[in-house]
């Protein structure tokens, strides 16, 4: 089985190196040690250290709780903002076309 990373572009892989900097470097600014950060989020100190890595397997989930512990903020500063985000893109749905709103037939590929 091939690595899932090899399916990921360039850029995705760079993203995921820099974002995973981006939250080592905030947790050693704040003095958190790894282990610290790995009971915070549940995981093992070795997921963290993949996840600082921008190690694609990493849950996504648990890239965004870290960045949340450690204070980078994702998409809005603050709650308030990030609730005023959500409504507006649940609007957006609202104003697709009636068949854009509706997910396609499952196919049949089973011959």
């Amino acid at each position: 089985m091939a690595k899932a990373s090899s399916t990921l572009s360039t850029r995705t892989l760079l993203t995921l190196q820099t974002f995973g900097g981006m939250i080592r470097a905030a947790r050693l600014e704040r003095g958190m040690p790894q282990q610290e950060l790995a009971e915070r989020l549940g995981v093992s100190r070795q997921t963290v250290s993949a996840l600082e890595k921008g190690a694609a397997k990493v849950a996504i989930g648990t890239v965004f709780e870290a960045a949340a512990i450690v204070g980078i903020p994702l998409l809005a500063d603050n709650s308030r903002d990030l609730q005023r985000l959500a409504t507006t893109v649940a609007g957006f749905a609202s104003l697709l076309p009636e068949r854009a709103r509706h997910s396609q037939e499952e196919l049949n590929d089973d011959f």
